[in-house]
């Protein structure tokens, strides 16, 4: 009974992850008076970007203050981490003398932790625009438009 409690709880685990929304990207924005500014990628219009900073606050960039663009996907670096830590963990509770627990512990929790968030940030998905110039906006908003959370089309009458 309990076999079929757990494969039940997988299956439905699994029917809720597919059923949510496309993956949010964090991005990162470098302006040309080297002010930053991160949020969640909203939207791409015809002259600006739409960011929703992490207090909720919607900022608006024009084309021409952007120097640099940083995409990356979130949620993915987490588990990675929790999965190293958790690796020492086990090798710990494995040990049978307490120094070597002790020593699994203050020092393979860290390294768990370090090896996870590098192996993370390789499956993170990246995506680098650097040198921007305002010409280059019409090239990459397709490509931009892949990142949104939403697909802006200006109103027609």
């Amino acid at each position: 009974m309990k076999i079929i409690l757990i494969i039940l709880l997988c299956l439905v685990s699994d029917v809720v992850c597919k059923a949510q929304l496309k993956p949010k990207y964090n991005i990162k924005v470098v302006e040309k008076n080297k002010h930053h500014i991160r949020g969640v990628f909203y939207a791409v219009t015809d002259k600006e970007l739409v960011l929703l900073k992490h207090n909720r606050d919607t900022v608006k960039l024009s084309f021409n203050q952007i120097k640099d663009l940083y995409i990356s996907k979130r949620g993915v670096i987490f588990p990675f981490m929790a999965l190293g830590a958790g690796v020492a963990l086990v090798a710990a509770a494995e040990s049978e003398l307490p120094l070597e627990q002790a020593a699994y512990i203050v020092a393979g929790i860290p390294v768990g932790i370090a090896v996870g968030n590098l192996v993370g940030q390789l499956f993170a998905n990246k995506r680098f625009y650097r040198g921007l110039e305002v010409s280059d906006f019409p090239n990459i908003r397709a490509d931009l438009e892949k990142y949104t959370q939403i697909i802006y089309q200006p109103l027609t009458n």
